[in-house]
């Protein structure tokens, strides 16, 4: 037959032949079966359908095989396909992955794809061949076929006849096939195209996977059976049953039976009444039951026999849980009891399978989930399998459940969003009512959402209003019901009607400070719960402590979804070496990327967790202990469960000295009701201790105290450290003994021999030391004020505007002569370094002896008031008219006097960052043109054609075209100067507030360049590289994870070791990883050699440093200008090497965590531009007997 496959690029079209949506469960032959939810297989009345697939691929929609459909068809030259399973994971097609934009140019209902092939739109054949019981064929069965997620549009067949047609990826079509079912083999035959109009709601945060990904299977059931079947359970103990029935009849009753375990709890008949050619029923039963949470997740069993006569037609179960979620006087509530939501947004992955999920996973996640103090997960961006929620249901966690609708890559105003045009309302109303009627039984979910990211307008009004009938039980709530197109990070967006809750995107901490000042005492005020917050993307999670301390304060802030749970990385082979992949890295040059945006999750993608799991732990612990008065050992505990008891968890308590354990035992149990607080007395004997020498910590842990809640007997669920007592004052280091350094001195290079160590300074820096002729620099310990950049600092451009840091420290300059001033037992070398261009000094002394080297450095930025211009510095352009050229979108014009975002330029040359621009350099003018929330936009100013009186606009790459002319002739420029920019002839101008080009000069081509500020360095500190033969690492401070300024909550202070290859942190992509915040002391050890370890120690002024050591370079790590060209772009390609890098810092900036697209971390998290420090450690080579003593000796000195 001809057919026509039109309708899939109608948007208009949401399906047809497909059987009403109904509610999740399955109907067995009898009771037994379904009271204890037997596996679907031993079900007569079931057929799986999953397995090999005859399959035939084509790379463009109009491609389709003439009669695939028939029987007779020949697909003998067809390939197989696993089912469930997507295409591009098994050989055909590659994978795509996109955040915002479309892989199509977005032309609503229009597909054309972006990259090479304009008409590229995969279409896949299926054919396959079953059998089903004769019984079916002969018992007047009415046979239906499941399909349980297929992507994007699919039209379906069965024996050459059209069962109908399907869109929506997310959720399962099921066609009546009892018509066209025979005796024997049956073919079913399927056509799935990648890309419809449907694909246009579609446009979630994720891999582009495409085919059938949930399970397809056949099932039978009587001609009179339960359509549909609705509970409702609350906390008031009203269970009520509503019945749908799929024909009429007066002989059949439904009888109901609720069970605790074995235990019968009710019994009752739910009466029918024929209704048109169906019939329908209800029945309520009112009980004490226990109520449902996501902290104790009481479920009740109800069974559903429809019966003719005695004997059972069919049977069903349902999980029931009883529970109240409502919105009372501006605060959400679950059974009456204020809630707090930690939770996470979570995507359907799985590094080999893709969007095709096993059980196992699902469980894992929840899992994880749980034993890191998370109860709340949030379906992003679409309904999940029914088994995902089963679990929630049984294992506790409460639930967003969301319509599969995002057109994110539409822009959202109002006269353009798909959610305000008419011809898109139906699909709008389809997909939120066919995942409401599936998904409406599971306890677990406590909200709807109509989607994400998809504007606003009449379609989301209409179906708040639907499910606000539908389903009065639940809150519904959506992030784009607010009146302004975007969002904002710091300022109150306008709420729109169609949300019960207020749960914005993204917000900082003090926009959630200013939402709780305003609205708490506000018994009309909606909740705030945050729908995504705190991007974890790389190296992140920033100031994450500071988000829940502003929830702590306000009742009107209950928490929110972090952004998000899995790093969505495919495994695969890139060299030989396996890898996570991400965005770009498949398809031909041009196929659509927004590289690894998907890389942005609490754990990696084979569930290990990344660094920052451990700071969501412990921020979010549900016990919260804060010292009253440590010296009379009180320590008040307050209970943050929602529900629970402390009845649960063992108290336990420790005392620290320099890292090791000295005293421990075990507190009382508390039985301290929800919400409420109690004093813990700590043991008279520890509350009196004597005072001992060295650093003090008091700890005290809860844990669990018998398995529960998905928690192993002993896994620790929250903790508390401080400092117990002030130190008693530190024996005195000892005398510096031994021979007196010899001093070699020639020009700006000294050697000095000292004993049996030798050290070299040249140029005012360590680049040598070697005990008993043993060398142990590589490389040289330099100056170092960069970092390499995390996925956030590229978001915020912070690998621009640091740039000139980058190589400060390698090419520091010696200021005046190295001094050398003998002292007793030592020698103090000191050198004065200039750094960059900008005035800044660092003053170094290295105290020599023969015991090691203490290092002691000043830093102190520069003060200069005409500041340098540099290349890969920020500048500003003022024109004759005293305006500054800023740049909106791509437009450039001179509109203020004014030096913000807007007016920044990076002045980008061909010379190395941090260089000073001259008279004659020809430099790029890049200026960042926008923002979306995979990267900032940066473009170059040129002129629009090469015509005199040309408009400029930032639309040019990031050549340096512009010849930059100092009015006052050669020499390098300064903030202040008046300058001009050529290119081809033409000078840039200002004519009456418009910028463009002129051919001749005069005044209105004249600039004077303003630099503001130099920008901060990224840390302030030392690095240097060790040779081989470095393994292990032991360190006292803080661990034994990586922990940096803004991230550190989780990290407490002790006594860590580890091999040195362990101390990388492997994010799937490379950067900056493996820091140790507040660092006493790191001692590297050896075991060939005259020297076993390398001890380095916190000195004053700086007790607390931070430090880190890979065996790898920083360079390894560095993504450079453009992170897509990194060397090493997956931490799979990385080489370890046998030297050992280390980095000994006074300070580095937080790593951020608002976002990844343009939020730096917060003020007090940064350094300042005219931050000093001053800071001191000690190198110690030695070959150390590893007793008892050693730490206590070495860090003596």
């Amino acid at each position: 037959m001809d057919l026509d496959f039109s309708e899939c690029f109608d948007p208009r079209a949401t399906g047809h032949g497909r059987e009403p949506m109904r509610a999740a469960f399955f109907a067995y032959e009898n009771e037994d079966l379904a009271t204890r939810r037997a596996p679907l297989t031993e079900s007569e009345r079931f057929r799986s359908l999953n397995g090999t697939w005859k399959f035939a691929w084509r790379p463009h929609a109009n491609e389709t095989p003439k009669g695939f459909e028939e029987e007779g068809f020949d697909d003998g030259a067809w390939g197989g396909m696993p089912v469930p399973a997507n295409w591009e994971l098994n050989g055909y097609g590659f994978p795509i992955y996109t955040n915002v934009d479309y892989i199509f140019h977005s032309d609503p209902p229009n597909i054309r794809y972006r990259g090479k092939d304009p008409e590229y739109n995969p279409t896949g054949f299926y054919r396959h061949e079953f059998q089903v019981p004769s019984l079916w064929l002969e018992g007047g069965y009415q046979v239906f076929l499941h399909l349980g997620a297929v992507c994007n549009t699919c039209h379906a067949f069965l024996n050459g006849r059209p069962l109908g047609f399907s869109t929506d990826s997310k959720l399962p079509v099921e066609f009546n096939i009892t018509q066209h079912l025979r005796r024997g083999k049956n073919l079913l035959a399927l056509r799935v195209l990648c890309w419809g109009a449907a694909a246009y709601l579609e446009d979630q945060d994720m891999w582009w996977f495409a085919g059938i990904t949930r399970d397809v299977y056949a099932y039978a059931r009587p001609k009179q059976h339960i359509r549909d079947i609705e509970v409702r359970a609350g906390a008031d103990g009203k269970l009520e049953v509503e019945v749908d029935m799929a024909s009429g009849s007066a002989d059949h009753i439904v009888q109901c039976r609720l069970l605790d375990g074995a235990t019968k709890l009710a019994d009752f008949e739910v009466p029918v009444a024929v209704r048109g050619s169906g019939a329908a029923g209800r029945a309520s039963a009112m009980l004490k039951p226990l109520l449902w949470s996501a902290e104790a997740p009481h479920l009740y069993k109800l069974v559903v026999v429809l019966k003719k006569g005695t004997e059972p037609a069919e049977a069903l179960s349902l999980n029931v849980g009883f529970r109240t979620i409502e919105i009372r006087q501006g605060r959400l509530l679950l059974n009456g009891s204020e809630l707090t939501i930690r939770g996470v947004n979570r995507h359907e992955h799985d590094p080999k399978k893709g969007h095709v999920v096993p059980r196992q996973s699902m469980i894992s996640d929840i899992e994880l989930m749980k034993q890191n103090n998370f109860n709340a997960v949030r379906c992003a961006h679409y309904p999940n399998d029914p088994l995902f929620y089963e679990l929630c249901d049984e294992m506790g966690m409460y639930v967003v459940d969301e319509a599969n609708i995002e057109s994110h890559g539409v822009d959202f105003n109002w006269s353009t969003t798909l959610a305000n045009k008419e011809e898109w309302g139906e699909a709008h109303m389809a997909r939120v009512q066919r995942y409401v009627e599936r998904d409406k039984n599971f306890p677990s979910i406590i909200f709807w959402s109509l989607g994400n990211e998809a504007g606003n307008g009449i379609n989301h009004h209409r179906t708040y209003a639907w499910l606000k009938r539908r389903d009065p039980t639940r809150p519904v709530q959506y992030e784009h019901a607010r009146i302004e197109p975007v969002w904002a990070t710091e300022t109150m967006e306008t709420i729109d009607v169609n949300t019960d809750i207020f749960c914005p995107m993204y917000p900082s901490q003090q926009k959630l400070e200013n939402y709780g000042t305003r609205f708490d005492a506000d018994v009309r005020a909606l909740p705030l719960i945050m729908v995504e917050y705190a991007h974890a993307m790389g190296n992140s999670l920033g100031a994450f402590k500071e988000y829940w301390d502003v929830i702590a304060n306000h009742g009107v802030l209950q928490g929110g979804f972090i952004w998000d749970w899995l790093d969505q990385g495919v495994e695969t082979q890139k060299d030989g070496k396996q890898i996570w992949a991400f965005g770009g890295d498949f398809g031909e040059e041009g196929t659509p990327s927004d590289l690894n945006f998907c890389i942005n999750g609490l754990v990696r993608p084979d569930r290990t967790p990344n660094p920052h799991l451990h700071e969501t732990k412990k921020v979010m612990q549900p016990v919260v202990f804060k010292a009253l008065d440590l010296k009379a050992g009180q320590i008040e505990v307050h209970n943050c469960y929602d529900f629970l008891s402390l009845e649960h968890l063992d108290f336990s308590w420790q005392i620290s000295v320099n890292g090791m354990t000295i005293e421990s035992g075990k507190l009382p149990g508390l039985t301290t009701k929800a919400h409420s607080s109690e004093v813990l007395q700590l043991p008279t004997k520890l509350a009196s201790s004597s005072p001992v020498s060295g650093e003090t910590h008091l700890l005290v842990t809860a844990c669990m105290r018998q398995p529960g809640g998905c928690m192993p007997a002993g896994m620790e669920v929250a903790w508390e450290q401080w400092q117990w007592q002030l130190c008693s004052a530190a024996s005195p280091a000892a005398a510096l003994e031994g021979p007196e350094p010899q001093v070699d001195h020639s020009g700006s290079v000294l050697t000095i021999a000292a004993g049996e160590l030798l050290a070299r300074i040249d140029g005012g820096c360590l680049t040598s030391l070697a005990l008993k002729g043993l060398e142990l620099l590589a490389e040289a310990l330099r100056p170092n004020f960069w970092r390499p950049p995390t996925d956030n600092d590229y978001g915020a451009n912070l690998q621009a505007h640091c740039a000139p840091w980058k190589y400060a420290g390698r090419n520091a300059s010696l200021l005046g002569e190295v001094q050398a001033a003998p002292g007793p037992g030592f020698v103090d070398v000191s050198a004065t370094l200039a750094v960059g261009a900008g005035g800044a000094k660092l003053h170094v002394t290295y105290r020599v002896s023969s015991m090691g080297i203490t290092v002691n450095a000043k830093w102190r930025p520069a003060t200069v008031e005409k500041r340098p211009a540099v290349a890969g510095g920020i500048g500003y352009l003022r024109c004759h008219c005293d305006r500054h050229l800023d740049v909106e979108g791509k437009v450039v014009r001179a509109r203020w006097n004014d030096m913000g975002e807007w007016q920044s330029i990076t002045l980008n040359a061909a010379k190395e960052p941090g260089q000073p621009l001259e008279h004659g350099d020809k430099i790029a003018l890049q200026a960042v043109t926008g923002k979306t929330e995979a990267e900032l936009l940066v473009n170059g100013i040129v002129p629009i054609t090469e015509d005199a009186s040309s408009p400029v606009q930032a639309i040019g790459d990031a050549a340096p075209c512009w010849t930059l002319r100092r009015r006052a002739g050669a020499g390098p420029v300064r903030s202040g100067d008046e300058v001009s920019l050529e290119r081809n002839g033409k000078y840039l101008a200002v004519d009456d507030g418009n910028v463009v080009v002129l051919s001749q000069e005069s005044h209105l081509t004249q600039f004077f360049l303003d630099i503001k500020d130099q920008p901060a360095p990224m840390r302030i500190g030392f690095s240097t590289v060790l040779t081989e033969g470095f393994q292990d690492v032991e360190w006292f401070g803080r661990g034994p994870f990586e922990s940096y300024l803004d991230r550190h909550a989780s990290a407490r202070v002790g006594l860590f070791q580890g091999s040195i290859s362990e101390q990388t942190v492997k994010y799937v992509r490379p950067q900056e990883n493996g820091n140790k915040f507040q660092t006493r002391w790191m001692a590297l050890k050896r075991s060939a050699g005259p020297c076993n370890l390398l001890f380095i120690g916190a000195k004053d002024p700086s007790p607390l440093l931070e430090m880190q050591c890979h065996h790898y370079n920083l360079s390894d790590f560095d993504g450079g200008d453009i992170k897509a060209k990194q060397k090493f772009l997956h931490a799979g390609e990385l080489v370890e090497r046998p030297t050992t890098a280390v980095c000994v810092d006074a300070i580095q900036m937080g790593v951020g965590g608002i976002d990844s697209w343009g939020a730096k971390p917060l003020s007090q998290h940064m350094i300042g531009n005219n931050q000093a420090a001053d800071w001191a450690f000690t190198l110690l080579p030695r070959q150390e007997a590893l007793d008892a003593d050693w730490r206590v000796r070495l860090h003596a000195y």
